[in-house]
């Protein structure tokens, strides 16, 4: 449960300590419901969804008469319709009369425009209710208890946060919500998933999981659907034995049981939050048209005692990597707690936190944030050029100081030795993982005796999965390396090529055999027997540099391509002699 605080402080909060500028003069936005209103002592729990007609509409806990956890509160409702610029005043949705009516989850049905909301009566029984017409009127709420509590579960609460609609697979359209529950054998603590297959009319329990108890005592989950059609629950975890403040668990029937129970391992173990709520959402999905995956979440970062430091991260792997797990985007630095978000448009997220002047709740804060606020994965890029990917992925590469000369087939391009590099766009049709592949181009020099990368991907240092080639005239060698973890080959030639002429490279990957072939000639070969080259997410590419800027080419590059299979010598020859342009396999191609 929450901490059960009786907040008098806040009672007396002066209303200035919290005012921020106009929203928009920073990431920290403007409190929307604040200590105070509509006779409500404060404010808790923020649940935020967006509907079809692009209405925000906010879902909070009303408390009073203090700001404990069990009191009378009301679930309490505020729209806007201009982006979170202003807002509705608060409307009770759910009355807990003398009653302690909580935990709001709202979920929206695209198809229809209904928005079903579920909500908990005294951690104990479920309602449901919805409204068809856009937020105006809402059904009373329902008793719903047999549907989705089992007999023998003590308590129960629904979220707090947003449901999602599925998007994916035989069930796409299902609404799925995130519940938790204790029992009443030894008081465990699990977590459940609910769903319904008829726009919120109706609801049945889902996947449900205590079995890490007492080393994880789940509650508070957040789900997200990840691109093969698995969904993710992020859960806290309230003072189990483990470590970890959270943990998560993956179901993969569209809800119906958990395929991997409830677990904190490396992931989870790695991120710095405390016992708190968290949020999810998916941001970017490859099944959807874009480069990448990337689902963020929301939640304080500060350990101890307070809550503080609200910041934004990421993972671009569906939550089995954290990205900068002790990093992200801080909103604000103060005393924070719960969250929740939603996508305002393609680009734009809106943010509901719980904030206060001397402890970490009272107020509902609204922000809203671009992916350019938290880091885009391939940097800044505004005004970059660009040169095109002629293998139809529209992957298009960026050129950092590269300019064009003649080259073996029309134009090339030239890099200075000091700066400039080919960065290639985060992608996940770029990650060759553990299967075949073949890298190949063309490329020239001879001015320099020092090391001369031609292709670097990935990552970089000891123990980091890589693959790379590099002249080095001052051994008389090509060098390749494709590392995984500690595992590693290297490819060494028995020249340096240096020599100011156009040679052809093919460095690929079939099964166990790694061959580097230089004009179409297989200068090396070597077996090893590694797993991926590309685990990490996200990873950088760059052609004529190594990924830390200390080694540039000093020479030129021309017809860059990636194969997501091994080529075969006679179209590594074919390659060489008559530039041919098999599409077989072709992930990209830069012609220059």
């Amino acid at each position: 449960m929450r901490f059960r605080r009786v907040l008098l402080a806040l009672l007396v909060v002066v209303t200035a300590c919290l005012t921020s500028p106009a929203y928009g003069a920073g990431l920290e936005g403007k409190a929307i419901l604040s200590p105070g209103t509509a006779g409500y002592t404060c404010f808790r729990i923020p649940a935020l969804v967006r509907g079809n007609d692009g209405t925000l509409v906010l879902f909070a806990e009303g408390r009073k008469p203090s700001c404990g956890d069990v009191g009378t509160h009301d679930v309490v409702m505020v729209r806007s319709t201009d982006g979170g610029v202003t807002w509705s005043a608060p409307q009770v949705v759910h009355a807990g009369v003398d009653a302690t009516a909580h935990n709001p989850a709202p979920v929206v049905d695209t198809r229809t425009g209904r928005i079903a909301l579920l909500t908990t009566r005294e951690y104990n029984t479920v309602w449901a209710q919805y409204s068809d017409d856009n937020w105006a009127t809402w059904s009373e709420p329902r008793e719903i208890t047999s549907s989705v509590k089992l007999p023998e579960w003590s308590s129960y609460a629904t979220g707090p946060s947003h449901g999602i609609q599925l998007q994916r697979g035989p069930h796409a359209g299902r609404l799925v919500v995130g519940t938790h529950y204790s029992t009443t054998d030894g008081d465990h603590k699990g977590g459940a998933l609910v769903y319904s297959d008829d726009s919120g009319t109706t609801w049945q329990l889902g996947a449900h999981d205590n079995s890490a108890d007492p080393a994880l005592r789940v509650q508070e989950l957040s789900v997200f659907e990840r691109p093969d059609g698995s969904l993710f629950a992020f859960a806290r975890d309230e003072g189990g034995t483990n470590p970890s403040t959270v943990a998560s668990a993956v179901s993969s029937d569209a809800g119906q049981t958990f395929s991997t129970g409830f677990h904190a391992d490396a992931a989870e173990q790695s991120l710095a939050v405390p016992t708190v709520q968290a949020s999810t959402l998916e941001l970017r999905a490859t099944d959807r048209g874009d480069r990448y995956n990337r689902v963020l979440l929301a939640s304080p970062t500060r350990l101890g005692t307070t809550r503080e430091n609200l910041t934004i991260r990421s993972t671009f792997k569906g939550g089995t990597e954290w990205v900068d797990p002790g990093g992200g985007t801080v909103i604000y630095s103060g005393m924070s707690a719960y969250t929740d978000m939603t996508r305002i448009n393609d680009s734009t997220v809106a943010l509901v936190y719980e904030r206060a002047a001397n402890w970490s709740h009272g107020y509902i804060w609204f922000t809203r944030f671009t992916e350019s606020d938290l880091g885009l994965p391939d940097g800044d890029t505004t005004g970059v050029p660009t040169t095109p990917d002629a293998s139809g992925n529209n992957l298009h590469g960026y050129l950092r100081g590269p300019v064009s000369v003649a080259g073996k087939f029309g134009t090339a391009v030239s890099l200075d030795g000091t700066d400039d590099y080919v960065q290639l766009p985060f992608a996940e049709q770029l990650a060759v993982s553990s299967g075949d592949f073949t890298w190949t181009g063309w490329f020239k020099y001879g001015a320099s005796t020092a090391d001369q990368p031609l292709l670097w991907a990935y990552n970089q240092g000891d123990v980091y999965s890589q693959l790379w080639l590099r002249a080095e005239p001052s051994k008389n060698r090509l060098r390749a390396l494709a590392q995984s973890g500690e595992t590693a080959i290297t490819l060494a030639t028995t020249k340096s090529y240096n020599d100011q002429a156009w040679h052809n490279f093919a460095l690929s990957r079939q099964g166990s055999t790694f061959t580097l072939y230089v004009d179409s000639v297989a200068a090396a070969t070597t077996t090893g027997s590694i797993g991926s080259v590309s685990p990490k997410r996200p990873f950088q590419i760059h052609l004529g540099q190594r990924l830390d800027g200390l080694q540039n080419l000093k020479g030129a590059l021309d017809d860059f391509r990636l194969y997501t299979r091994a080529l075969t010598p006679a179209e590594v020859s074919a390659i060489y002699t008559t530039n041919s342009t098999s599409a077989l396999g072709l992930r990209l191609r830069y012609p220059f």
